[in-house]
């Protein structure tokens, strides 16, 4: 099971940051989401969301690009998490900047709603710049469109468990794992938002789930500055993905 840790860069600052992900690069982790910061992060949960106005603050491409090459050199693949309202009519350019700097790929929360003319066209241009589309599905999401966009994608697949990050309803873990798993047979499947304790990581493990995506359950420890939680929060991960 593959463990995705999601950080809206460069929150709270670029000092603080820094030091949480120098801390990261000590624990097993296989991807890591980088959100570019915008002002309106509308399907962000309100955890994420209110993360994104310091993190535009301090925002710095330099400091971006010195991130991503530093997570590859240690054979972590690197995504951005971006809104395309945020690239719109600059793809080219956009994308083109991404692939130097050194990710692999982009999850685009706002493409399949906002944008849902345009998917096709923002997939090819992707796979021009060998960059992967990851595709961003919910349990709201129709058939039809999980269908259409798994079968012009090849990456792995980021589903939402919750309505939203920091969000938390009942779901039933193993009808969702089991209705993606069906509708893309032989993908890679991570599952993110509301995960925060071992006991649901492991049932995730036993549905089925290929991995997860850790976002708003470390951003209080960031928020606070506190090294020591920030460490508890990834063992708990690591022992939850390891089943221990």
């Amino acid at each position: 099971m593959k463990l995705a840790l999601y950080f809206t860069f460069p929150y709270p600052d670029r000092e603080t940051f820094r030091k949480f992900f120098d801390e990261t690069l000590k624990f097993n982790f296989e991807y890591l989401e980088l959100g570019i910061p915008t002002d309106h992060p509308y399907y962000d949960g309100p955890v994420i969301r209110k993360t994104h106005g310091k993190a535009k603050e301090n925002y710095s491409e330099d400091m971006l690009e010195e991130i991503v090459k530093e997570a590859n050199s240690r054979n972590i693949r690197v995504y951005t998490l971006v809104y395309y309202n945020h690239f719109v009519g600059r793809e080219g350019e956009f994308l083109g900047k991404l692939k130097s700097m050194g990710f692999s790929g982009a999850i685009v929360p706002d493409l399949l709603t906002d944008y849902f003319s345009e998917r096709n066209q923002l997939i090819s241009k992707m796979d021009k710049f060998g960059m992967a589309l990851i595709p961003f599905f919910t349990s709201s999401t129709p058939d039809s469109v999980i269908r259409d966009i798994a079968g012009k994608t090849n990456g792995w697949i980021y589903h939402g468990l919750q309505p939203s990050t920091g969000i938390k309803v009942p779901v039933s873990t193993d009808l969702i794992v089991s209705r993606i798993k069906e509708l893309c047979p032989g993908r890679e499947v991570i599952f993110g938002f509301g995960i925060n304790s071992k006991d649901e990581i492991i049932d995730l493990k036993k549905s089925g789930a290929d991995g997860i995506a850790i976002g708003s359950t470390l951003v209080p420890c960031m928020e606070s500055m506190d090294l020591d939680c920030f460490r508890s929060k990834i063992r708990m991960l690591e022992e939850g993905v390891n089943g221990i």
